[in-house]
């Protein structure tokens, strides 16, 4: 992907990328990995979630719980807030570094595209008014140790959301993080719904968004090849970094992560429409 670099700059220890509005379709090869834009269903199909039912909410597994975490989300629901839809409203909280936010997923295997249709709005306004504000996707290295055995510096994941970062516009947010050190890019949105999708195909990563009306375009590449085979995929909330950023720039992060801040100034309301899991296209 070309994109101009606008601005380089530092959040508190976090370098952060400020990108133009990414304008490059997909390129053959690319479109190999991330396309057909309707692929055909197979075995990861037994993972979507049309969030039409909600007893599927069932099926999902919450980080909190499966590692032993206090749960940063004050709602997650399917149908009771809004039918055909799960609503995830996220406490103050950030996924950064080694610092924790809600997250719900299915454990995926080997290569996967996972698809979701998603709106994020703030509690009253259709911009978030507090500062990285994002719902989306995220393919994370699971730790089956726990919170008992946890270390800092082991964090493995990848993640593409939508919301608003560093000012009170739309914005999608990229963030690669590799052995607990993050790094994030950030672009131009828009209000309303949008489609985001993360594929995996061995060590390669691709990001993409696709606004309402619009093609798929892709907004972030990378290669992890330290992931392992199992990875938790699925969506995820974070709102309020002003509200706890204290938490970073002194690096408490068990303090942070044993804790529910409900004492921020939280703003986010994420409605997912569907989330959809394929394997796939090979490469030529």
């Amino acid at each position: 992907m070309r994109a101009s670099i606008l601005a380089l700059f530092i959040l508190s220890g976090c370098i952060v990328t400020r990108l133009s509005a990414p304008t490059a379709r997909l390129a053959d090869h690319e479109q190999s990995l991330a396309a057909p834009e309707e692929p055909p269903p197979d075995e990861l199909a037994a993972l979507d979630d049309e969030f039409a039912d909600p007893a599927s909410l069932a099926g999902w597994q919450s980080f909190s719980r499966a590692e032993g975490w206090p749960e940063q989300a004050r709602q997650i629901d399917v149908g009771a807030t809004e039918p055909g839809h799960l609503t995830f409203v996220p406490y103050t909280s950030f996924w950064l570094y080694d610092y924790h936010a809600p997250f719900l997923f299915r454990e995926v295997t080997g290569d996967f595209m996972v698809t979701t249709r998603v709106r994020v709005t703030g509690a009253a306004t259709e911009v978030p008014r507090q500062k990285y504000s994002l719902a989306g996707l995220m393919a994370r290295a699971p730790h089956p140790e726990g919170a008992s055995a946890w270390r800092k510096g082991q964090e493995q994941w990848i993640f593409i959301t939508a919301g608003t970062g560093d000012g009170d516009v739309p914005q999608i947010e990229t963030k690669n993080t590799v052995r607990s050190v993050s790094r994030l890019q950030l672009s131009p949105g828009k209000t309303g719904w949008v489609e985001l999708r993360l594929v995996r195909r061995g060590a390669t990563f691709l990001l993409l968004r696709r606004f309402e009306g619009e093609a798929w375009v892709l907004a972030r590449r990378e290669e992890k090849p330290d992931m392992p085979a199992t990875l938790q995929v699925g969506p995820i909330a974070y709102t309020d970094w002003n509200s706890s950023r204290s938490y970073f720039v002194f690096n408490r992060v068990r303090a942070y992560n044993s804790r529910v801040s409900t004492d921020g100034k939280p703003d986010l309301v994420a409605r997912f429409d569907w989330i959809r899991f394929r394997r796939p296209t090979s490469s030529p």
